[in-house]
């Protein structure tokens, strides 16, 4: 009496499958229209903006030679000068930043 064996199926391993990943959206000066990466939801970013530190040192340098009646303070003011920076209105996650 011999006793056939039959083949199995080789055994195939699924590996989990991540979740989709949104491509990083250019940031503009203004509000994006985008999906949050952390929440998912579909928002239009809040944004702030921050003087970056060449404003800063324009500023200092302004005052250095003489002009300290507050227009020392006109490089804080100019788009060109600042950052902004983008977050999500609803879960508060930083998405991203702009620099001119």
């Amino acid at each position: 009496m011999s006793v056939m064996i039959q083949p199995t199926a080789p055994l195939q391993i699924q590996w989990p499958q991540s979740p989709p990943v949104a491509a990083p959206q250019p940031m503009g000066p203004s509000s994006t229209q985008t999906v949050c990466t952390a929440c998912g939801n579909y928002i239009y970013t809040s944004t702030s903006k921050k003087a970056k530190s060449s404003a800063w040192w324009s500023c200092i340098l302004m005052c250095v030679f003489g002009c300290v009646c507050g227009c020392c303070l006109i490089p804080c003011c100019m788009d060109s000068c600042n950052v902004v920076n983008h977050k999500c209105p609803k879960c508060d996650t930083f998405l991203g930043q702009y620099r001119p």
